[in-house]
């Protein structure tokens, strides 16, 4: 698994805030370590490769996504006990609920946001998630796919963002950079 170290240096120079985004490919990995460069600077972009230690279909099963999590919080948790966002497309994002989960209840307040794309909602009691979320949702998802993104409402307690991205868009196109400055900006002064 890649995990970002954080650079040393006094608390004052440290990032406001941090955005862990899981890439189930080396694609995603490569997209990401290009997002960091578009970031504004008091974002810190943490690319954690999971597909390293993860097969795909493990993935794909809700089963296995409890243990996952859990595996993946224990090895994030110097990141997870700071004020951070996840962000996850595919089936990486049914991931990244699961660890919001855990994250929310061991580092209370400290995720404020979960980004997902390209992925459709996952069953508000898949993989044994039945709690609500206390977090901020933003769901991106490509045209002609707004049912399948609907399911997310059932999870979110506090909001639910939904971002139809144009079509023949790659989730590293400049809106979606343009979101996540905006978003993780403000949550820099929260």
């Amino acid at each position: 698994m890649h995990e970002h170290t954080p650079q040393a240096g006094t608390p004052a120079q440290l990032p406001s805030i941090r955005l862990i985004c899981l890439a189930s490919d080396r694609q995603q990995l490569i997209q990401y370590r290009t997002w960091s460069r578009a970031l504004s600077d008091p974002i810190e972009l943490v690319a954690v490769d999971i597909s390293a230690t993860v097969p795909a279909d493990e993935l794909a099963a809700p089963q296995s996504l409890p243990s996952l999590a859990r595996t993946l919080a224990s090895r994030l948790q110097p990141f997870l006990a700071h004020p951070h966002a996840l962000f996850a497309q595919d089936h990486a994002a049914h991931l990244a609920l699961a660890l919001t989960y855990l994250a929310q209840r061991s580092n209370p307040g400290q995720t404020r946001r979960l980004f997902v794309s390209s992925c459709d909602s996952p069953d508000a009691t898949e993989g044994g998630l039945t709690e609500h979320l206390q977090v901020p949702v933003t769901a991106f998802y490509p045209p002609d796919t707004l049912t399948a993104m609907l399911g997310w409402q059932r999870l979110a307690r506090r909001e639910l963002e939904l971002v139809e991205l144009p079509a023949h868009s790659r989730p590293g196109e400049q809106r979606l950079i343009s979101i996540l400055n905006a978003h993780l900006g403000l949550l820099c002064f929260a």
